[in-house]
């Protein structure tokens, strides 16, 4: 990054379907994808950003293509927000430190307490604690997606089982699902940042014994490592978005045994019945539903009969 700086482009005030919108449009143009955060007193509404380095024109073109098609697209449905992005300059040392202020130490479910780096936190008894440091990686904990599917995991998963974990993002729930117990956790990622960031979070919380993360996503049969051998798992975690989760359908009950679990995140409520059907229609049986504000996970269970 030879400026050392980086724009940061942010929308606020975000209801589900455009905040899944603009997530699609980060994700795929922005440095390290699209980072998400509740915003206080808002539950109903995210705020979402990216970062960009001064140099990549093309994705600041697409980026401001993208906004423009969705405002066109908003303006056509009445009581959808206006989308108004904000842009900034942040040097190096600014940028770091700016999405910093707005994370605090989270309890998710009974017993898992995510605690970021720079927070002192004092564990209570049973606590279970995930430090973590997302970096510019989807998966703080303060989305309402990513604390459906790590309360969904608490109540699902057994000692011993083995997990997958596709769009780890910051390596959230890979993390969780050691700290729960899991025999063994193979997490992916198509972001090289993102498995970097995932990389250093496993580090961090002592778990590498548990925790393999690896670039690429489903099916494992085309992921090009050596270091990888096939994964049958007992449970899957794809917190992505509904579009991904319905496409990779297939792969996900070929790496489920009978009886396996899959926790879906990501999804909003509009598309709920879409993926259900989706996953259904892949031997995927719906076990539950969860809701935060507009935002759903599923959990489904591999069928005998798919």
């Amino acid at each position: 990054m030879s400026t050392g700086s980086l724009i940061e482009v942010s929308l606020s005030g975000l209801d589900g379907a455009t905040a899944e919108a603009v997530i699609e449009l980060f994700d795929r143009w922005g440095q390290g994808g699209a980072v998400v955060e509740q915003e206080p007193g808002r539950e109903a509404e995210a705020r979402v950003k990216t970062y960009l380095i001064p140099e990549d024109d093309d994705g600041l073109r697409q980026i401001e293509i993208g906004l423009e098609l969705l405002r066109r697209a908003a303006g056509a449905s009445p009581g959808r927000p206006r989308l108004e992005a904000h842009m900034r300059f942040l040097a190096e040392t600014d940028w770091a430190e700016a999405w910093k202020s707005t994370y605090d130490v989270l309890r998710m479910g009974r017993r898992l307490v995510v605690k970021p780096t720079w927070r002192d936190y004092s564990p209570q008894p049973g606590d279970l604690v995930i430090q973590l440091d997302p970096g510019m990686a989807f998966g703080s904990g303060l989305h309402p997606t990513t604390r459906l599917c790590l309360e969904a995991l608490e109540d699902h998963m057994r000692p011993g089982d083995s997990v997958l974990d596709v769009g780890a993002g910051s390596g959230i729930l890979g993390i969780a699902a050691a700290r729960l117990g899991a025999g063994r956790v193979l997490a992916l990622d198509t972001d090289p940042l993102a498995v970097r960031i995932a990389g250093e979070n496993v580090a961090l919380n002592h778990v590498e014994s548990v925790v393999q993360v690896q670039p690429g996503t489903l099916p494992i049969s085309d992921l090009q490592s050596p270091n990888l051998d096939p994964l049958i798992a007992n449970l899957i975690l794809a917190n992505i978005l509904a579009d991904t989760i319905l496409e990779l359908a297939p792969a996900f009950a070929a790496h489920l045994p009978v009886g396996g679990i899959l926790i879906a995140g990501g999804i909003i409520a509009e598309q709920a019945e879409a993926v259900i059907a989706g996953l259904t229609e892949h031997g995927l049986a719906l076990l539950e539903q969860r809701a935060d504000g507009d935002w759903v996970a599923l959990v489904a269970q591999r069928a005998i009969h798919p």
